[in-house]
């Protein structure tokens, strides 16, 4: 699916100090675009915006198509929590999210709901647009591809630095995101 991505006079803060105002920006479908600019400027801030994590002061962010999706991977990898390599990607991916809904989807159906056939229809085509059917096939090959030799049911909180960027990259790569947001995905990585 092609998506458009579209800020319109965004404006963050914290406190005080404001970060940017006014901001306008269009993501077009094969868009590539690279924000540069000294630490503390808000660039991770306007990322956690555009995904939709946090709420701009003001001004708005929409997608177009509005069933898009956005992935985003933070700067600060998340080790904490005791989920596996293979549940982080399946988190990231958006494949544990799609799990849960055709789950609730299939018990509604099951129990002859109103509009259940209808949901059930909407979670499975999301459940097999994300990937869920071959993602551990395909999590094997990536992160065997990207240097990540450790065992998917690994906790993630026993991996180096350097693992848990592998592992990141690795759910983007995974990924079926209309539209993915990277804040500084090479943190952690050494030369290899």
């Amino acid at each position: 699916m092609s998506a458009t991505l579209t800020a319109r006079q965004l404006a963050a803060g914290h406190g005080n100090v404001e970060l940017f105002s006014g901001l306008d920006l269009v993501v077009a479908p094969g868009d590539v675009i690279g924000l540069v600019g000294p630490n503390g400027a808000g660039k991770s801030t306007l990322l956690r915006m555009l995904a939709g994590i946090d709420l701009p002061e003001r001004g708005t962010v929409s997608l177009s198509p509005p069933t898009a999706t956005v992935g985003y991977l933070p700067q600060e990898r998340d080790r904490s929590g005791g989920e596996t390599v293979r549940e982080v990607l399946a988190r990231r991916t958006g494949v544990a999210a799609a799990q849960r809904a055709l789950d609730a989807a299939s018990v509604a159906l099951e129990r002859g709901e109103r509009g259940a056939d209808d949901a059930y229809a909407v979670a499975l085509e999301r459940w097999l647009g994300l990937g869920a059917a071959d993602l551990d096939e395909r999590a094997e090959a990536v992160t065997a591809e990207l240097g990540l030799t450790v065992e998917l049911d690994r906790p993630v909180a026993a991996l180096s630095g350097g693992q848990a960027a592998r592992a990141g990259l690795a759910s983007l790569l995974l990924s079926r995101y209309d539209v993915l947001l990277l804040d500084e995905p090479t943190n952690d990585l050494d030369t290899d």
